[in-house]
């Protein structure tokens, strides 16, 4: 699997900070991979006519090639503010679903999940098959369903699951955090 990671400063446009990260398959969407296979035999047994035929398939490579952007508004903020976090992810692919899509982010230290605050489906599925809802402070070795806890001392992870990723389809998740 390749990865393309690209960050980009975007705080004098107003519109946060932005990371975005592609990840392919080893083999490229649209290759075509062909396989023969053959039948030799003989009409009559011992010393007959040998005959030999071949029969060949194409098969098309179909991967997904799932995409992921971050965004965070404002990207200079006082102690007590909060700071929205936005992850949008697509699949570009035109051909082939992404199935169980896992987007895990860690909240920084010195943050304060905000229940509610744009995270009133924290918890909840929309629908679509995007599951909220886990967190982790143990390095994601055990989630815990419910509001998350602080990040003081280490950070924790939020984790969202998609499902089903349809070719050309997309979506967001966003948290809220208070800087403590």
């Amino acid at each position: 699997m390749r990865a393309l990671v690209r960050i980009a400063g975007l705080a004098g446009l107003g519109l946060g900070l932005c990371v975005g990260m592609r990840a392919e398959a080893a083999t490229a969407d649209g290759t075509l991979i062909t396989n023969v296979a053959s039948a030799t035999y003989k009409m009559t047994s011992g010393t007959g006519q040998t005959i030999s035929y071949g029969a060949t398939v194409t098969v098309m490579v179909a991967t997904p090639s799932v995409m992921l952007r971050k965004v965070a508004s404002p990207t200079l903020q006082a102690s007590g503010g909060t700071v929205t976090f936005c992850i949008s992810y697509s699949n570009s692919g035109g051909r082939a679903s992404a199935f169980d899509v896992t987007i895990t982010d860690a909240m920084p230290d010195n943050m304060k999940f905000i229940a509610g605050a744009g995270n009133a489906d924290w918890g909840t599925s929309d629908g679509d098959g995007v599951v909220y809802a886990v967190w982790s402070t143990n390095g994601g070795g055990g989630w815990t369903a419910g509001t998350p806890a602080n990040a003081q001392g280490g950070p924790v992870l939020l984790r969202w699951t998609i499902d089903v990723l349809s070719p050309k389809a997309s979506g967001m998740v966003c948290y809220t955090v208070s800087v403590m």
